[in-house]
Order: C-alpha cells, then structure tokens, then sequence
C-alpha cells in the first residue's frame, strides 16, 4: 500500500467522549444511534473531503462510532476505494480469554464483521490486533492470527496489524511469530523509544510504521501545545508541525495519524507539507519541561477549571482531571 505521510486519526472527542476513559450510558462497542450520528456528521463529512483532496488516503479507526462515522462519510462522498482504512476491535485476546474454545472463531469473525458493517464496506485495508498483551494468552494468539490469515485469503482484510502502547511486548511478538505487515505505536518527542525498540526491527521484517498520539504528550489526551512556553521562538512552523516534521524525520515511519476535529486542525497539520526550512527543536525541549514543571501542574489545574474548555472540550478537561488524579504522572 502506498499510504500518504500524513494521515486521519479517528478519535473525535469533540463529538463522542472516549466511552473507555469516561464510562457513561454507551458501553465501548456499543454503536451510535443513527439519530446521534447524523446530527453532527456533516462537519465530519466535509472534513474528511478536504482531507482526500489534499492527498490524504490513511484513515484510521478505533472506537465503533469512529468506524461509523467514517463509514458514512466515504459512502456518502463516494471514495471507499480511493483511500486505505484501519479498524480494530476492543482487546480482541481478552474478548477471547472470557469465552470456551469453541466459541473463539465465531467470535473473531463477529469482530471482522462488526467493523466491515459499521464502515459500510466489504474489505478492510488494515485490520489492527488492539492491545495484543491484554488477555494475552499464547493458545488464543495463534488462534486469532490464524483466523485472521483466513479472513486475509477471502479479501474482506487486506492486513494484519498491532496496535499497542507496550512496544517491548510487541517487539517479542514481532520477532516470534513475524505475523505483522504494520504496526501503530505512540511516537513524539516525549515517547521516543519506538526508534530504538521497534524500528530497527520494522525494517528488518518489512513492517510498515503508523504513528499515533503525535501530539498528545507527555500527558495523554492532551495536546502538548498547551504547555508551550509563550517565549519561545517557533520559526515558520507552527509547535504541531513542529512535532510532526520531528516524527517523520524517521525514514521508518509510514504515516501519522493525529486525531483531528476541525478543518483548522487539519490545515495546520497539511501545512507542515508546504514548508522546507528546519526545525527548532528547543520548542518541543522546553515545551516538555514546562509539562512536567510544577508551573505544568499548574497549568492542568487551569484546564479543569477553564470554562470555555469545559463547554466545548470537555475531553481536554477530563484527561487534565485524570491527570492531576494520577499525581501529575505521565
């Protein structure tokens, strides 16, 4: 697959909050009523228009509304075949680990299944393996990629992919069972041990590289330009391209996905694509050490009691309460 360098995160939490990290009425899998979906679908339509028209053709998905509304989206637009789509399912070895041996394959098809109907499609480009060492078990594992070899021959995936955040666990993975033809892993300037755990490693096994959480760092669900000194000098690039062109300086990574919910954001993103001078690094240096400075936690704390972020991000307001929850941690 020839994927562009910059692609779609699916994560859309100014519409639908995280169903995982802030339980509410919606269980994780549970889909989107069509009511919900369509009422705010038109700007995510548009959005992912503009973003096909830039050249944009990696679209990945996690959460089942992100499946939906993508899904929508392309069907209405008509461009399924014009780009390459990423779907998982929610701790597939745990789902498998909860239930007797004769039930796994039935219950791995019910995973294809559920995202090839809610992206409205008849194939999947990437199918991930989310979160591999939960519920890991080597029995249910073989089993799983098994499964999915067979899905792979039929044409309804077209490969199998890991999604995770434990790269050492993913690294034995890869070097055991060489059953990956892409991984997508956490990359930034706070977490950069993906270049020393996993790249060398992708290049020896032909494994392509998606990059996630671009921006949200070093606390998760927060964009680390929050945290950016105000006198520090960006240059031409704004602190998000920065990060970005900072990612794909690294010849081993294929594309990067950062969750993107405004046409705004998706503009920044594309401008990194029209500048060609260097980068001052001290940006992302010292917007990490403020991060982590007390005047960080004290920044975090402004998060959770600014108003405006409360009316219209309340996802950034409930990842900076977890945040101060967790002693400020990382």
């Amino acid at each position: 697959m020839k994927v562009s360098e910059l692609g779609l995160g699916g994560h859309e939490y100014e519409r639908f909050l995280n169903p995982v990290h802030f339980p509410g009425e919606r269980k994780p899998e549970e889909e989107v009523s069509q009511d919900v979906l369509m009422a705010t679908q038109g700007p995510r339509n548009e959005l992912v228009k503009r973003a096909i028209e830039a050249g944009v053709n990696y679209f990945d998905t996690t959460l089942i509304e992100e499946a939906q509304s993508l899904g929508v989206a392309l069907k209405t637009l008509g461009k399924r075949r014009a780009v390459h789509v990423a779907a998982e399912t929610l701790w597939p070895l745990k789902v498998l680990g909860g239930l007797p041996r004769s039930k796994w394959r039935d219950a791995v098809l019910e995973m294809v299944e559920s995202r090839l109907k809610a992206l409205q499609t008849d194939y999947i480009d990437v199918f991930n393996v989310h979160m591999p060492e939960e519920g890991y078990s080597r029995k249910a594992f073989e089993f799983l990629i098994e499964t999915l070899k067979e899905i792979k021959a039929e044409g309804r995936i077209r490969a199998i992919g890991a999604a995770t955040h434990e790269l050492n666990f993913l690294a034995e993975l890869m070097r055991k069972y060489d059953c990956f033809d892409s991984i997508m892993v956490p990359y930034n300037y706070h977490r950069q041990e993906a270049r020393k755990i996993l790249f060398p490693l992708c290049k020896m096994l032909d494994v392509g590289v998606v990059v996630m959480k671009p921006f949200c760092w070093p606390y998760y669900g927060i964009s680390f330009t929050y945290f950016c000194p105000a006198d520090v000098d960006t240059g031409e690039y704004t602190p998000s391209q920065i990060s970005l062109k900072w990612i794909l300086r690294s010849p081993e990574v294929s594309t990067v996905v950062p969750g993107t919910n405004s046409i705004k954001e998706l503009e920044d993103n594309l401008g990194v694509f029209a500048k060609e001078g260097k980068i001052n690094e001290e940006v992302l240096k010292r917007s990490l050490e403020f991060a982590l400075s007390p005047e960080g936690k004290a920044k975090l704390k402004e998060l959770c009691e600014n108003e405006e972020i409360a009316r219209t991000r309340a996802y950034i307001r409930g990842y900076a309460k977890k945040a101060l929850e967790a002693g400020g941690d990382c």
